[in-house]
């Protein structure tokens, strides 16, 4: 007996303290954050294939649905972590905002933005703090929007004549071409001002849209930075440095004009021009700010000004035209609206009275909710390996927000599949970042500079199409039927161009002159 008891007190000693170091054990693996969940990943490649498609945008809202709001992908040799709630995007873009203030770097914002010199690539520190100062502060500030409506009203009117014409041709009109046209125009104007000749825009446009091209290409060392040869051996470093020159060249042309009728100006006695260049022209000369701002500088600032301002204005009129397309009823009520403002005004006047759209600015509002300029916006960095949602999300990782899957979800916005501009007129929902529900242009410390400027060339846009035209879909198209594919690349486009056909309202043309 004596002995049986010795052995059940051991046994029962023995067992605690292997409970007390399961207990422990558990403890320490509990107190240890695990990394978010995800998909499979395969060897080497990691999920690379679940991106290869032109609608990421959808493909990781859907494995959201399976794996969580904060979800981890390994894309080749780098990680991955895409945000799909509004929480989850709240604790990134601001409870932890500087932590996640810098981007990644890429071989094409090495190469064609002059080493990440531009605002959206910069890392975070004290030279982005200052272009960011001088953004905000001068070169798209809410005075140099407005000192820039002369060039929208010229430009703008340009595009009525244009689709007006080609009314009169009987032709329908391809918008991405017409409005990617005027959205570069009121750019090139605002940057370079008159001393940029219509050729050299051209030549410049040109080499920009090579860029951009490239730019959007797969560089192999991006994922896989261990193969960073593969980019030397496939010509596309070569390519990019083509391009770089290409556009260099135009610029040193441009900035050396512009520095040849700022002088004759200053000797003349006269003020210099309003232009974006000049203003950064003057500003280097004079040292205004703290980090030395060379020509390599300036092109990096105005080259980035250039992506934000063309290309993201002229898809979202075109989204917005689509939705229009598509719901009829909705057009009627906005054209209604903008022909009541604008009927006995100037048209040098109309801009002025955009204030008094409030249901077009419903509209505007809706389809960027639905089609925000950057689905993912741009990709943050982790600069420290940090706590997002109860997971562990390590230095070095890309951060992705899912801002087109956020602004579909249910979970924030009834009908969500629906186009309802309705929706916002008891609401207090902006453009400023933040209700993170709604994050057409970002959030936080590197949310979108340019979102004024490109706004206030949606808006004129908008509602001279909608004043000046009634429109059409062509022969044979029911509203229901019209494609609303996407694919996604710098924005999110349509897959098959918008053609619509213009029937000019009954207002005289001749006022456009």
């Amino acid at each position: 007996m004596e002995l049986n008891a010795a052995t059940l007190l051991s046994g029962a000693v023995a067992s605690l303290a292997i409970l007390v170091s399961l207990l422990r054990r558990k403890t320490a693996s509990s107190s240890e954050k695990r990394r978010p969940p995800g998909p499979r990943c395969l060897p080497f490649i990691g999920s690379l294939l679940h991106l290869l498609t032109s609608k990421a945008p959808v493909v990781l809202r859907d494995l959201a649905r399976k794996h969580g709001p904060v979800m981890y992908l390994r894309l080749g040799q780098v990680d991955h972590i895409v945000i799909s709630s509004s929480a989850m995007a709240q604790e990134v873009l601001r409870d932890n905002t500087l932590n996640f203030a810098s981007r990644p770097s890429i071989l094409a914002g090495e190469i064609v933005c002059y080493g990440n010199l531009d605002i959206a690539f910069a890392p975070y520190g004290a030279y982005w703090r200052t272009l960011r100062k001088l953004c905000t502060m001068e070169l798209l500030s809410a005075r140099k929007v407005r000192q820039f409506a002369p060039i929208r009203d010229s430009e703008t009117l340009s595009l009525v004549r244009e689709v007006a014409a080609a009314s009169e041709r009987g032709m329908p009109v391809n918008l991405p071409s017409v409005l990617l046209s005027c959205s570069n125009s009121i750019t090139a104007k605002a940057a370079f001002g008159e001393v940029c000749s219509p050729e050299l825009r051209q030549q410049f446009l040109s080499a920009m849209e090579v860029a951009v091209s490239l730019g959007l290409g797969f560089c192999v060392g991006d994922l896989f930075p261990s193969l960073w040869f593969v980019d030397v051996v496939s010509g596309m470093r070569r390519r990019l440095w083509r391009t770089h020159r290409q556009m260099d060249a135009v610029f040193d042309t441009i900035i050396a004009e512009c520095e040849s009728r700022r002088l004759k100006r200053k000797t003349a006695g006269m003020t210099e021009d309003d232009d974006i260049l000049s203003v950064i022209l003057r500003i280097k000369d004079e040292g205004e700010i703290e980090f030395p701002v060379g020509n390599t500088n300036v092109k990096a600032i105005v080259f980035d000004l250039f992506i934000g301002g063309t290309e993201t204005t002229s898809t979202a009129v075109e989204w917005i035209m689509s939705e229009l397309m598509r719901n009829p009823e909705v057009m009627k009520k906005a054209q209604a609206e903008v022909r009541r403002a604008f009927d006995n005004t100037k048209p040098q006047d109309h801009e002025e009275h955009i204030e008094e759209l409030p249901y077009m600015r419903m509209i505007v509002k809706e389809a960027l909710r639905m089609h925000p300029p950057l689905p993912l916006l741009i990709p943050h960095l982790c600069r420290d390996t940090c706590e997002i949602g109860g997971f562990k999300v390590l230095a070095g990782s890309r951060v992705l927000v899912n801002a087109w899957a956020i602004g579909r979800s249910p979970d924030y916005w009834h009908d969500a599949e629906q186009f309802r501009p309705e929706r916002f007129e008891e609401s207090n929902l902006d453009y400023k970042g933040t209700h993170y529900e709604y994050l057409p242009f970002g959030s936080g410390r590197r949310m979108c500079p340019g979102s004024n400027f490109g706004l206030a060339a949606l808006e004129l846009i908008l509602a001279r199409f909608l004043y000046y035209f009634d429109w059409s879909l062509p022969a044979g198209t029911r509203p229901e039927e019209l494609d609303m594919d996407m694919v996604v690349g710098a924005t999110s486009k349509r897959r098959n161009p918008l053609n619509l056909i213009a029937t000019p309202y009954n207002v005289s043309m001749k006022s456009q002159s």
